[in-house]
């Protein structure tokens, strides 16, 4: 089965205003915590370690205000993308690199996943990002209508020529 993008992330997952948040440990609590109260993962510290042990391989953090942080775990029951914004961004580490996040898109991978499936969507979500008009579209988005309605229109713009 093959996942697509458009399929998994949730209106439970997307959160538009993280104000509240201001470093990577807080912000991967909050975004686990989404994901837990959608059914889609058994265990919050389960995933959360999968994602910890993914940073240590690795920068989740992409440039341009945006980082993918993502994990693989027998504790994800669904495969899911969780999405977050912060308005004023703020700094975010991973591995050697670091700097202002304002996009996160969260990916919750079934350990069972073949790799060239959780590729698939990890090099989806990364192609669309390097267009400035989708990041434009999530940044000022105002609802999981408006997330959704961006992805469709950039997939349509960028990859259905």
């Amino acid at each position: 089965m093959s996942i697509e993008l458009l399929d998994v992330i949730l209106p439970e997952t997307v959160d538009l205003n993280i104000a509240h948040i201001n470093d990577k440990d807080t912000l991967f609590a909050h975004m686990t915590s989404m994901l837990k109260r959608t059914g889609r993962i058994a265990s919050e510290q389960d995933f959360l370690s999968s994602l910890y042990e993914r940073e240590d391989m690795g920068p989740t953090y992409m440039g341009n205000f945006i980082a993918i942080p993502h994990g693989k775990s027998s504790s994800v029951l669904t495969a899911t993308v969780a999405f977050a914004r912060s308005v004023e961004g703020f700094s975010y580490k991973s591995a050697d690199e670091e700097g202002e996040v304002k996009i996160i898109f969260m990916l919750a991978i079934p350990g069972d996943t073949e790799a060239s499936e959780y590729l698939k969507v990890l090099a989806s979500l990364a192609r669309l990002l390097m267009y400035e008009s989708f990041i434009e579209a999530l940044l000022n988005a105002q609802n999981y209508q408006d997330v959704i309605s961006a992805i469709r229109e950039a997939e349509q713009e960028h990859f259905e020529k």
